[in-house]
Parts: structure tokens; sequence; C-alpha cells
């Protein structure tokens, strides 16, 4: 399995294990108490953390970026030797400035988006949601979208910054997407279509999916 692959929401050790065996290095976890993906802090420290490697990047997802969890947690992985090279947050909500808080993060592409954010030495990228992409295309505009996007971002995604498509199983990928971006990493979600019922992956399926989306890469890119 490619490495440029993010699955986000885990919260149990059978798909970390699953995970780390298909050879993925960037885990996503969810500290948004109203989400079905939502992990408790201390769960996540000892059943979670101690199955990383050293080279695994963590992704924490917060609702408000003013959440005290964000320093809790963060103090809390330092505790456990986990480097802050390692960590990236990503919120729905900025109330401040994101590089506040001192770690690397993500920030969620959307017109009005705050391009000051992107000039911090801890910005490490834009995410965008597969959902915005498609309506450009059906709409017939997403051309002129990537045009006046990289004549505004292309230095601020220079210097290792990385685009992350978030993207759902069943979504239908139309293939000139990939000719407009590279993206470094696709972040699927732990969601009911992966699961047996709710909070109990199935690993079968998981592991499918995931060999089902490689072969689909490694097809288009042959083309």
């Amino acid at each position: 399995m490619s490495h440029n692959y993010k699955i986000e929401g885990i919260y149990d050790q059978r798909t970390l294990k699953l995970l780390k065996a298909e050879g993925l290095k960037d885990f996503g976890f969810n500290f948004s108490p109203k989400s079905f993906n939502f992990i408790q802090e201390h769960v996540f420290l000892t059943e979670l953390v101690p199955l990383l490697g050293v080279s695994d990047n963590l992704h924490l997802h917060f609702t408000r970026s003013n959440d005290p969890m964000i320093k809790k947690v963060i103090d809390d992985l330092k505790k456990e030797g986990v480097g802050r090279e390692r960590i990236y947050i990503n919120c729905d909500e900025w109330s401040e400035s994101p590089e506040s808080h001192g770690i690397k993060y993500y920030l969620n592409y959307y017109p009005e988006v705050n391009l000051t954010w992107c000039n911090s030495k801890l910005f490490s990228g834009m995410i965008f949601e597969f959902s915005f992409f498609e309506d450009l295309h059906q709409r017939g505009i997403l051309n002129n979208f990537i045009t006046n996007f990289y004549t505004h971002f292309n230095n601020l995604l220079s210097n290792e910054k990385k685009i992350i498509l978030r993207i759902d199983w069943n979504n239908n990928i139309f293939p000139s997407l990939f000719d407009y971006f590279d993206f470094d990493l696709m972040s699927f979600p732990i969601n009911s279509k992966i699961e047996i019922c709710y909070r109990n992956v199935d690993l079968k399926k998981l592991s499918a999916e995931m060999a089902l989306i490689e072969k689909s890469r490694n097809s288009a890119d042959r083309f």
C-alpha cells in the first residue's frame, strides 16, 4: 500500500494495527465530542499512541481552535515522548491565528480562507473536500479555479507544503482531477461504509476498499 493515504477518525487498536500493517504513516484522530469518531484522550494515550512508530504522523482534529484540549493533548503527547515534528492539528473553526499553538497545522480550503495564515512556518498545507472539486467540475469552472488557485497559492504551497484531498469511499473520482493536482495525501474517513455496526470497523472491507483505491490509482498512473 502506498504511503500517500491517511485514515481519519481512528478509535481502536485493531483498526490502527491493520493500517500500520498496510504501510500507512499518517493517522487521524478526532477530538470533537459531537463526532461519531470521537476518541477520549485517555484511550488515545494508553491504547493507540503506544502502537505508533517514530516515523508515523499524528493528525489531530478539533472543532474549535480555542479548545483547551489542544494544549492538554499536545502536552501529554510530549510526556509520552512524541515530538512536535510528528504532530499536526486541524480545526473546523479558527478563532485566532493557527500558529498560536506552536504546532504544525493544516487549513481547510474555502474561498474566504485567510491567506495570511499560510505565511507561517507552521503552516503545513491545505485540505480540500472532494465535494468542492466535484461541484466545480459539474459547473464547468474547475479549470478556472485551478488557474486562479496556483496564481495565489503557488508560493504558499512550496517548501514541502502539502495538498490533501479529503474524500469518501464511494466518491466517483473523475480522472482529470489528478491532472490538475498531485495530491500529497488522500484522506479517507472511518464511517458506516466500512463498519459492521456503530464503532466496529469491518477490517476485511477496509482492506478491500484500500486495495481497490490503490489499484485504481495505479491504473490511472499508467495513462
